[in-house]
């Protein structure tokens, strides 16, 4: 199909005056599968890898905090056998999100830019197929669930329900980042369930709680500031967020998030007991990080958004590993 513009209705897409109508890609992953197969993989946005690390840090970063406050630090091969099992099993996750936001979306999405030409407000995918889809999908996890202590699941199946709700929050309120930031976090609850211990009791309840808060923050700071590449579509769409709130001040906002991230994390070390390696690599690698993501980034600029969304999954999520990871071999090799 070639590129065309027009201001009609094309396959379902309400598109703007001068915006190149859907063609399927001709280069990448996608132009590889079946055209059939194309709009499935879409929604499960397997060709744009930045939002799978959106799910997958936060496991990474829960198994690592685990591991640091396991009686017994589990060996190396097991952390890394759980990391393996957490990748497709996120990619899963990251599907049936998706699915779920786009199907529930579709009515706004056709109204902004970024989001006009996916698969259900196109019309290559019917509602009732993205419902059946999503439910798929939720199937093609459940063996991965299994792989896990029983006591996990229960945090896995909070997780996708708040997932479903955030979807909707967006129509009722400016803060839906906050909503969106407690299911990303979850993981650390999930992963200390996956080695065997209970999250919300023991002597590590307290900075497991400050590790968590700090990773809803987190997400609360990237997706705020990645929101502002859609702000004018939104503002008339009438979608909510926390971009639209603090348009003017969202740098502002931002720096006082990431102090108190930071601030959450130094509370989690102090109170677990850990070393030296955890404040310099964790606590003083992800404030460095954030700061120069916030000062980088052009709010103008939807390009930046989006590319610093991408980068700063690489920096403000190494730091955290870095000093987990610090203070998990010097408890190994103890």
């Amino acid at each position: 199909m070639s590129q065309t513009t027009t201001s009609e209705k094309h396959d379902g897409t309400l598109l703007k005056p001068n915006l190149p109508a859907y063609s399927d890609p001709e280069t990448g992953l996608l132009s590889k599968l079946p055209r059939s197969w194309i709009p499935y993989a879409q929604l499960m946005r397997i060709d744009r890898a930045a939002g799978l690390y959106a799910f997958y840090f936060p496991y990474l970063i829960g198994l690592m905090y685990a591991a640091c406050i396991a009686p017994t630090p589990p060996k190396p091969p097991t952390l890394l056998g759980l990391a393996a099992v957490l990748l497709p099993f996120n990619m899963i996750l990251r599907g049936v999100a998706c699915t779920w936001n786009d199907n529930v979306d579709q009515e706004f999405d056709r109204y902004v830019e970024r989001c006009r030409l996916r698969p259900i407000v196109r019309g290559a995918v019917s509602t009732a197929q993205g419902h059946v889809f999503t439910l798929a999908l939720m199937a093609a996890g459940y063996p991965f669930l299994t792989l896990f202590p029983a006591p996990a699941a229960p945090h896995m199946l909070f997780t996708v329900a708040l997932f479903f709700v955030y979807a909707l929050m967006k129509r009722v309120t400016f803060y839906p980042q906050v909503v969106l930031g407690v299911p990303f976090a979850w993981a650390v609850f999930f992963c200390i369930a996956a080695l065997d211990m209970r999250p919300f009791a023991g002597e590590h309840f307290g900075p497991t709680l400050a590790m968590f808060a700090a990773n809803v923050l987190w997400t609360i700071t990237y997706d705020t500031i990645y929101a502002h590449q859609d702000v004018a579509d939104d503002e008339k769409a009438g979608v909510k967020g926390m971009a639209l709130r603090f348009r003017d001040s969202t740098k502002l906002l931002a720096s006082v998030l990431s102090i108190v991230q930071v601030a959450l994390l130094a509370l989690c070390g102090s109170w677990a007991g850990f070393g030296a390696v955890y404040f310099i690599g964790t606590v003083g690698g992800v404030g460095a990080a954030l700061a120069y993501y916030i000062y980088a980034v052009d709010l103008k600029l939807p390009e930046s958004c989006g590319a610093w969304f991408h980068t700063q999954f690489w920096t403000v999520g190494s730091g955290f590993i870095a000093g987990l990871a610090g203070e998990y071999v010097t408890k190994v090799f103890a």
